[in-house]
């Protein structure tokens, strides 16, 4: 009976974690209903866990670590050090070298802790300071670590001394880089003023020339040195060069982004797109290629070159891809009529805060279409970013180019209501072809209501076009629409009114409404629950 209760607690547990959209509120109550549920409840509760915490510190103990019965269900440590303790005039928790550096109080208790937590498989690191070599040597000795990210931390060599560690997955992204995906959720830190002038952050940006130097130099050996194992690398094209990463074999490596600026090239160099080819000759294993660049005037990625015909093995390269993203700072030169076992196709507006991006516009999205349909590819997964409104014909286009597709995103970058001149008829007629169907996001018009409604209409209309949707794409398991969310005082946001569809017997359907979600960068395949 012991047995068979674990069986049905873990079911329990696994389902209300997959109806609250991964949130733990829901898990909270069962832990508070008895000791048995509070055991069963404690790996899910604190399997990703973040510190320092601003309540959880006092004058004589310093900052309060958790406590170590917890440690062995700790899969995912988030170091994230608050901005605002390091400034000169609100010092806390540390104190001011004599070069005016930030040293951290109480880091010890995490290092110490480290060989205590056997299941530790990933850390993020987000530090306003450079972190000590002594937490790279603790983390060094972890048994179980596999996959680490630093996010807006200094870097320096120190990182290399994590050995004997093995990483399958790093994540590099250099200080101050924020970027804007369409006109969707940003981390709200981005919205305050204060990210962008703290004293750390100014200092820094002063010292931007030589340091670049240092972190890229710095990066280009911290991944080499585990260049044997890594399955998944996400570099900032800030922190390396097409030469040096040319120069590593990656055997293992299946995913590789790069994100924010593109990588500089000099003039006595070849060009980009070549340097990028060489890079991806040395990576056997890859798979999954993201070119997240984000949007310049003063630069242009070709991704193909502008050579007639292109180089052979190139394109036998992009023959190897399955799956694919893009952002608009790329120049496509027709690289996706060569890309002839793609499945999964995702093409962004990215651009740096606080600009917004301009997205693809009608006519390059048909050439995009028309490359697809030229490639033979059995695309499932498109996303795209749009710039134009979206109507019914442009959904025609996709399914006669598209006919395998199981998931399709359509987002408009800067959606809004209005008079649409199209019927959900119209769109369903339009989407029939699609009979592998199953996840549709789509950025269709609807009427504009006011948001302080109390009736919600926005979100009613929307529901009824949702069950429209259902009942005439049979396979259809969620379904989500677009619409203008306020997000401040003065400003809105592109956001996702999402469903889960569920078919009774009989063919009756019921639609659940599904917490708010996201892609947290640079993921663009699976999404995730809104953190803010």
């Amino acid at each position: 009976m012991s047995i068979l209760n674990a069986d049905i607690t873990h079911i329990l547990i696994n389902d209300l974690l997959s109806s609250n959209g991964g949130g733990p509120s829901a898990l909270l109550t069962l832990a508070s209903t008895t000791r048995s549920f509070r055991e069963s409840c404690l790996p899910y509760l604190f399997s990703e866990v973040r510190w320092p915490h601003k309540s959880k510190a006092n004058n004589e103990s310093g900052l309060h670590f958790f406590p170590e019965g917890l440690w062995p269900y700790i899969r995912h440590f988030r170091l994230e050090w608050f901005d605002e303790w390091t400034e000169p005039t609100r010092l806390k928790w540390g104190a001011m070298d004599k070069d005016g550096n930030y040293i951290p109080r109480d880091l010890v208790k995490f290092e110490l802790a480290i060989a205590k937590m056997p299941k530790l498989s990933k850390v993020t690191l987000s530090c306003p300071f450079v972190i000590p070599r002594s937490l790279f040597q603790s983390l060094g000795l972890s048994r179980s670590l596999s996959a680490i990210t630093f996010i807006d931390t200094p870097l320096q060599i120190g990182i290399t001394s994590m050995s004997p560690v093995t990483f399958k997955q790093i994540s590099l992204t250099p200080v101050g880089q924020a970027l804007r995906i369409g006109d969707g959720p940003t981390d709200p830190r981005f919205s305050d003023i204060t990210y962008f002038i703290r004293d750390w952050r100014r200092k820094y940006r002063s010292q931007a020339s030589w340091r670049q130097v240092q972190e890229t130099q710095s990066s280009i050996a911290f991944a080499k040195t585990h260049a044997a194992h890594l399955t998944h690398l996400e570099l900032s094209g800030s922190l390396c060069s097409f030469g040096a990463l040319s120069r590593i074999d990656w055997p293992c490596l299946k995913t590789f982004a790069l994100t924010g600026n593109a990588p500089v090239t000099q003039p006595y160099e070849l060009p980009a797109h070549v340097q990028l080819f060489n890079v991806l000759a040395r990576m056997d294993a890859l798979r999954d290629l993201r070119l997240l660049f984000a949007q310049s005037k003063a630069q242009e990625f070709h991704t193909l070159g502008r050579d007639d015909p292109p180089d052979p093995a190139h394109t036998a390269k992009l023959a190897t891809l399955t799956d694919f993203a893009i952002s608009n700072a790329c120049k496509l030169d027709g690289i996706l009529n060569y890309m002839t076992s793609l499945q999964r196709l995702a093409i962004l507006a990215i651009v740096d805060l606080p600009r917004w991006p301009i997205a693809l516009g009608q006519a390059e999205l048909d050439r995009v279409l028309m490359d697809v349909a030229a490639s033979g590819c059995e695309l499932t997964d498109l996303r795209i970013i749009v710039e134009d409104k979206l109507t019914p014909d442009v959904c025609w286009s996709i399914t006669s180019k598209c006919p395998h597709l199981q998931t399709l995103e359509i987002e408009r970058c800067g959606y809004h209501d209005g008079k649409s001149v199209s019927s959900w008829q119209e769109f369903l007629e339009a989407l029939s072809p699609l009979s592998a169907l199953r996840d549709l996001r789509i950025c269709m018009q609807f009427p504009e209501y006011d948001d302080v409604d109390e009736f919600e209409s926005w979100r009613t209309v929307r529901k009824d076009c949702a069950k429209a949707l259902a009942n005439g794409l049979k396979l259809l398991g969620r379904v989500g629409f677009e619409y203008r969310k306020r997000a401040g005082t003065h400003r809105y946001q592109d956001a996702w009114l999402d469903f889960e569809i569920s078919r009774r017997k009989g063919g009756a359907v019921e639609l659940y409404q599904l917490p708010a979600m996201w892609y947290p960068f640079p993921e663009v395949w699976e999404s995730s629950r809104l953190p803010f």
